[in-house]
C-alpha cells in the first residue's frame, strides 16, 4: 500500500506542474517506406540543440516549447537526414508523422550508427537478452533452438519434436518462467501452438528477462519471462517455407499480410504444419532387452512409438493505422495435436500404444491505440479458449526397445500389465477446458521524462473430466477444477541527466482462487470425493535502474520482492503427462531477485566491433514448486514445494564482428541453486542441506560463428554459414548427498552444429540446410531422458511478395 501511495502521489504531482505549464510540445511517430517503426532515430530542434530519441514503436516528444517557428532536423544510420519546419501557437499540441528514405549514398568516412530497439530495451535496466529474428527465419532451427544458445537460458525438452520442453533461466526452470506471445500469456494458446510450433517466419523478436521482470507483462513469473514480439507490418505479404529431415520430420508455414491501403482494413494470416516420427536411436542403462536367459542385453534402439503432428491457424481481420486505431482485430486460432507416448517418466518403461492428442479454439480482440488522449496509450486484448485433451491407453502388452511384445517363455504368452494398460487403469479420459482471458495495459506520459503504467491481467480456467471406462458411479458425478486469477502491476518510470539515468519502480498485487472436486473410488471400492477450496492474495515490487557511465558502458540494476502461485497444471496433474494432482498441498513460491551488470559496447574500431554484457544474480525462493523425483520404476510424479532454495551466479557474453561479414558470439553460465532449508519441521536436519537442486544443469556454455557474403557467386545474392558449440556440465539426477557410489548422473554434454543458406537475387527465394549434434553425442535431459542424435534439415523460403 505504501508503494501504491508514493505512486499516486508522483502522479498527482506531475499532474499539477503539467496544468500550470501552457507551453507547446511536439510529438510524433518516426517510420521507414514500410510503415515500421524507427527506434532510435535523433529528433533535433536546431533552434535550440533540445530534442529526443524514438523508442521502440518510433514514437518522441519534446515539450516545454515557446510559441513560433521551429526546425525539426531528423537522422538515423542508413536513411537520409530530413528538415521539417512548423508553426506552433502557445499551448498548442503538434501530432506529426514522418517517413524516413533510405540513403543510397556511400559514407567514406563518417558512419552514424543509431540504437535497435534490442539495444533500447536493455538499456532500462532489467537483465534482458534481446534477440533480433531477422536471420533466424530463412534456417531450419526452432525458436527454442536460438533461446537455448543465450547466455544464462538452457532449453530443458524430454525428447524430440513435441515433447514437453521446459525453459532454465540462471538455474532455476520449470514454470518459474513465463512465455508471453506480444505481453500475452502462451497458455491462452494451447500446447499445440508452442514456441516449437510458431514459424521463425513470424518472429521480429525475442526478449529474454532474467529473473526481475517489468510489470507490463502481466504474468506472475518469479525465474524470468520470454516474450516472443510478431512482426507486425502493414504491407502486403506472402511467405511460404518448407523443411525436411531426419526421423522423417516435415515443418511448413504459410505467413501472409493484406491491407487495403484506403480503407484500413487489414487481414493476417498464418498456418503451420508439424510432423516427426523421432525415431532416432537411444542407448545406455535403461535401453535393454531381456532374453530367454533372463538376462538384461543392452541394445542400441530406434525409438519406435514416438510420432508428433501438430497444425494450427491463426487469422485475424481488422483495420491498422486509422485514427481512432492503430491496431483494432477480431480473429480466431485453431490448432491441432497428436503425440505417441514411448515411455514413462523415465525410461525404464516402454510404452506400444498410450498416446494423446489434443485440440484448441480460441477467439480473441485486441486493440492498440497509442495517443488515444494526449499522453496516453492502450493495450487491450480480451480472449475464450477451448480445449480437448483425449488419452487413450487401452491395451495392455509390456513391449521392450526394439519395440516387440515380450513373451513368457514357459507358457509362449504376451506379457501384460495387470494394471490393463501401459500407464495404470485403462483410459480413455478425456479432458475438457475454459480459459477466459482479459489484459489492459495503459500507460500515460506525465512529463517529458516521466511515464506511469499500469497492467490487468485476468484469468479464468475450468477443466471438466470424463472417462467413459471408470465405474457408471464415478460417471455419474462431476470431476471440475477451476482457478481464477487476478494480476494488476503499476510502474512508473523515469530519466533523468540527459538521459543517461533511467529509473523504474513498480509494485504488483497477485489474487488467486482456486477449486476441486474429484470423485474417485478407494482400495475398498468406497466412494471418496476430494474437494479442495482456497483463495489467497499477496503482493510484490521492486526497482529497475540504468546508468550511461561512459558513452556504450552501462551499469544495470535490478531487484523485486515477488509471487508465483501453482497453476493449473501443478495444482490438478495432467493425465496425459503422467503428472498427478496435487492441489491441497501446494503453495505459493515466493523470491527476492537481485541482478547487477554491465553492458560495454558495442566499441567500433574502423572495421571491427566488440561488446561485453554480463550479469551477476541472487535469488532466495521460499516454497520452491518442483517435480517430484520418479523412481525407476516410477510411472507418475506430482509436484511439491521445497523450503527454501538460494541461488547465485552470474552470465556473460562476449560479442565481436568484423564489417558485415563475421559475428561471434560466446556466452557462459553458471548458475548456484541450493537447497537452503537445514531442519524439517520436526527439527531433524536434512541430509541433503546445501546440496544443489537435483536434476538442474548449473554450468552451461555456447560459442556461436556466423559468416555472410553479400554478392557471392551472383550480384545481390547473399551466402551465410553459421557454426554452433553447446556445453552443457555434468549434474546430479537425485541429491547430491544421498547414495553411495554410482549415482545416477547426467553426464557432460558437448554439441556441435552446422549450417548455411543462400540467398537468390531479388530476395525471393532461400535454400538452407542444417546439421545439428554432427558428432552424433549422447544428448540428455530431464531425469536423464536422452534426446536426438546427429540430424540433418533442408529448407527452402519463398518470398511471393
Amino acid at each position: 500500500m505504501r508503494n501504491t501511495c508514493l505512486i499516486l502521489s508522483l502522479l498527482l504531482l506531475s499532474i499539477t506542474a503539467q496544468g500550470q505549464n501552457p507551453t507547446a510540445q511536439i510529438k510524433g511517430i518516426v517510420l521507414d517506406e514500410n510503415q515500421e517503426p524507427l527506434p532510435g532515430f535523433t529528433v533535433r530542434l536546431k533552434e535550440s540543440d533540445r530534442g529526443a530519441i524514438t523508442d521502440l514503436n518510433g514514437y518522441f516528444q519534446i515539450q516545454n516549447l515557446k510559441a513560433g517557428h521551429h526546425t525539426l532536423q531528423l537522422s538515423g544510420v542508413g536513411y537520409q537526414t530530413k528538415s521539417l519546419v512548423r508553426q506552433l501557437q502557445k499551448g498548442q499540441q503538434l501530432e506529426i508523422k514522418v517517413n524516413m528514405e533510405v540513403s543510397t549514398q556511400e559514407m567514406n568516412e563518417v558512419i552514424v550508427y543509431g540504437k535497435s530497439e534490442a539495444r533500447l530495451i536493455k538499456e532500462k535496466g532489467f537483465a534482458v537478452n534481446a534477440i533480433e529474428a531477422k536471420d533466424l527465419e530463412v534456417q531450419s532451427i526452432q525458436v527454442n533452438d536460438v533461446l537455448d544458445q543465450s547466455a544464462g537460458v538452457r532449453i530443458r525438452q524430454s525428447g524430440g519434436m513435441g515433447s514437453r520442453v521446459r525453459y532454465n533461466i540462471n538455474g532455476l526452470s520449470g514454470s518459474s518462467v513465463k512465455i508471453f506471445i506480444d505481453g500475452i500469456p502462451i497458455d491462452n494458446y494451447g500446447s499445440s501452438f508452442s514456441l516449437n510450433s510458431i514459424p521463425t517466419s513470424m518472429i521480429k523478436r525475442i526478449e529474454v528477462y532474467k529473473g526481475v521482470v517489468p510489470a507490463e507483462l502481466g504474468g506472475d513469473a518469479m525465474g524470468g519471462a520470454i516474450n516472443v514480439v510478431t512482426k507486425n507490418s502493414t504491407d502486403n505479404s506472402l511467405n511460404v517455407s518448407y523443411s525436411y529431415g531426419s526421423f522423417n520430420t516435415h515443418q511448413a508455414s504459410v505467413n501472409g499480410v493484406f491491407r487495403a491501403k484506403k480503407s484500413g482494413l487489414t487481414t493476417r494470416a498464418s498456418a503451420f504444419y508439424n510432423y516427426s516420427d523421432n525415431s532416432y536411436k537411444v542407448w545406455g542403462k535403461n535401453v535393454y532387452v531381456v532374453d530367454e536367459r533372463g538376462k538384461d542385453q543392452y541394445v542400441t534402439a530406434k525409438r519406435f512409438h514416438d510420432s508428433y503432428e501438430s497444425k494450427g491457424l491463426k487469422m485475424d481481420f481488422g483495420f491498422t493505422d486509422k485514427k481512432w486505431a492503430d491496431q483494432a482485430f477480431i480473429g480466431f486460432l485453431a490448432s491441432d495435436m497428436r503425440k505417441d507416448i514411448q515411455h514413462a517418466t523415465t525410461m525404464e518403461i516402454v510404452y506400444g500404444n498410450r498416446w494423446v492428442g489434443q485440440s484448441t479454439q480460441m477467439l480473441h480482440a485486441t486493440y492498440v491505440k497509442k495517443e488515444l488522449l494526449p499522453g496516453l496509450d492502450i493495450n487491450a486484448f480480451a480472449s475464450y479458449s477451448h480445449l480437448k485433451r483425449n488419452l487413450v491407453d487401452t491395451v495392455g502388452y509390456i513391449y521392450n526397445w526394439l519395440g516387440q511384445r515380450t513373451i513368457n517363455p514357459n507358457t509362449g504368452e504376451y506379457y501384460t500389465w495387470l494394471s490393463g494398460a501401459e500407464g495404470g487403469d485403462s483410459t480413455l479420459n478425456i479432458d475438457y477446458e475454459k480459459k477466459y482471458t482479459g489484459r489492459l495495459n495503459f500507460a500515460y506520459q506525465l512529463a517529458a521524462n516521466t511515464r506511469l503504467s499500469a497492467n490487468w491481467l485476468t484469468t479464468h480456467f475450468e477443466r471438466d473430466s470424463k472417462d467413459e471406462l471408470d465405474p457408471e458411479l464415478i460417471q455419474s458425478l462431476q470431476d471440475t477444477r477451476s482457478l481464477w486469477k487476478n494480476l494488476v502491476g503499476l510502474a512508473l518510470e523515469q530519466s533523468a541527466m540527459d538521459e543517461k539515468l533511467k529509473a523504474s519502480v513498480f509494485y504488483k498485487f497477485y489474487a488467486q482462487k482456486v477449486g476441486m472436486n474429484q470423485p474417485t473410488l478407494n482400495r475398498n471400492n468406497e466412494l471418496v470425493i476430494n474437494s479442495y477450496d482456497a483463495q489467497s492474495q499477496n503482493s510484490g515490487y521492486g526497482m529497475a535502474f540504468s546508468y550511461e557511465v561512459l558513452p556504450q558502458s552501462i551499469l544495470l540494476l535490478s531487484g523485486e520482492n515477488t509471487i508465483r502461485m501453482p497453476n493449473s497444471r501443478e495444482l490438478f496433474g495432467d493425465v496425459s503427462e503422467n503428472v498427478e494432482s496435487s492441489s491441497s498441498a501446494l503453495k505459493p513460491e515466493r523470491s527476492i531477485n537481485f541482478n547487477a551488470g554491465l553492458n560495454l559496447g558495442p566499441y567500433r574500431f574502423a572495421v571491427h566491433s566488440i561488446s561485453l554484457n554480463t550479469n551477476v544474480f541472487y535469488r532466495r525462493i521460499q516454497d520452491r514448486i518442483m517435480p517430484g523425483v520418479p523412481d525407476q520404476q516410477d510411472e507418475t510424479f506430482s509436484y511439491i514445494n521445497v523450503s527454501s532454495v538460494l541461488s547465485t551466479g552470474f552470465d556473460t557474453e562476449l560479442m565481436y564482428g568484423f564489417k558485415d561479414l563475421i559475428t561471434w558470439k560466446s556466452s557462459f553460465s553458471l548458475a548456484n541453486p541450493r537447497f537452503n532449508t537445514k531442519y524439517d519441521a520436526n527439527g531433524s536436519p536434512y541430509l541433503y542441506y546445501g546440496d544443489r537442486l537435483r536434476n538442474e544443469p548449473y554450468l552451461t556454455a555456447n560459442s556461436n560463428l556466423r559468416f555472410s557474403q553479400v554478392d557471392l557467386i551472383q550480384k545481390d545474392a547473399r551466402f551465410s554459414a553459421f557454426y554452433n558449440l553447446g556445453y552443457v556440465h555434468e549434474f546430479y539426477k537425485n541429491w547430491p548427498s544421498i547414495g553411495g557410489a554410482g549415482k545416477d548422473q547426467i553426464p557432460s554434454q558437448l554439441v556441435h552444429d552446422l549450417g548455411i543458406s543462400y540467398t537468390f537475387p531479388g530476395e525471393k527465394i532461400t535454400l538452407s540446410c542444417d546439421a545439428k549434434n554432427i558428432l552424433n553425442e549422447q544428448v540428455f535431459d530431464n531425469w536423464a531422458l536422452q534426446k536426438p542424435g546427429r540430424a540433418f534439415y533442408g529448407k527452402i523460403t519463398y518470398n511471393i511478395f
